[in-house]
């Protein structure tokens, strides 16, 4: 197995400086963060008319899984068509982001951090250790509990309480979102004493890249929100939501698809955005 061209034409565009490009050289080696695997996925379904679900781009570590993945499917058209203005072009240079705007009301516990280009409004709360990524949002009244952590160019909207999760880049908290992580809440052991944090085995919930949680939604400990998907407003999630599923009710129950642009997909391609997608049994 080797490279195919079309995707070393578009590393090398996305990276102008990756030397030495083998079926074992890691994203990482190139120097590919998480929006650089977004272009270069991008670019591929442009060149070999797929679609590479999210699931499978975020199992992706070497160039040989890339090419794994590609290899049932012939480029849509010769490496000499494959034109520049399809392929992105290079990452420009990072752009220097302006420190946290943090208001004074804001409760910040011992080792809470804040990215740059960040802004907190009025009464939020981060507890103990809770890191918040670059860019991010966090409105009047938002609680983030111990063991949280933000990605990059998160909004959480008012009232938004997290106890205790992983959430990934890009996703949206719209207001009064509830994230538990507590499978078994009790105020007292069995023995009748007040419960510590020794007591109880904490379950965080996973939000994946891109994902929207409506307003005032639930989701209950341990579950896992896939890459993109779409909660709806006051929906209770006790069990995991698959990449761009749109679920909604209590329990929640999948109703449809949702396109990256967070608009209802109705057919295999958006009518907003234009996006084309693949559908297997239980994924787009």
């Amino acid at each position: 197995m080797t490279l195919p061209a079309p995707l070393i034409e578009i590393v090398t565009a996305l990276r102008p400086t990756a030397v030495s490009l083998t079926l074992t050289s890691t994203l990482d080696e190139i120097g590919f963060d998480s929006l650089d695997r977004i272009r270069l996925a991008t670019a591929l379904e442009s060149a070999y008319g797929v679609v590479i679900p999210d699931a499978v781009l975020a199992d992706v570590h070497q160039l040989g899984d890339l090419t794994a993945v590609l290899g049932t499917h012939p480029p849509a058209e010769s490496q000499s068509q494959i034109v520049a203005d399809r392929i992105p072009a290079p990452r420009e240079a990072p752009r220097r982001l302006p420190p946290a705007v943090v208001h004074p009301s804001t409760e910040l516990g011992e080792g809470a951090h804040v990215g740059l280009g960040s802004r907190v409004w009025h009464r939020v709360h981060l507890a103990d250790g809770v890191e918040v990524g670059e860019e991010c949002t966090l409105g009047t009244g938002v609680h983030l509990g111990t063991g949280t952590r933000v990605g990059n160019r998160v909004k959480m909207q008012n009232l938004v309480q997290v106890f205790g999760a992983d959430i990934h880049d890009d996703v949206m908290l719209a207001p009064a979102v509830l994230i538990l992580e507590d499978p078994a809440p009790r105020a007292v052991t069995p023995a009748g004493g007040p419960q510590t944090p020794a007591d109880w085995t904490a379950r965080p919930v996973t939000v994946c890249r891109g994902a929207t949680i409506g307003a005032g939604a639930i989701l209950l400990p341990g579950v896992r929100i896939g890459a993109h998907a779409l909660v709806a407003a006051g929906a209770v999630v006790d069990h995991d939501v698959p990449p761009h599923a749109l679920v909604a009710g209590n329990p929640c129950r999948q109703i449809g698809w949702a396109c990256r642009c967070g608009h209802r997909l109705t057919d295999d391609t958006c009518r907003h955005c234009g996006t084309r997608y693949q559908r297997d049994t239980h994924s787009m």
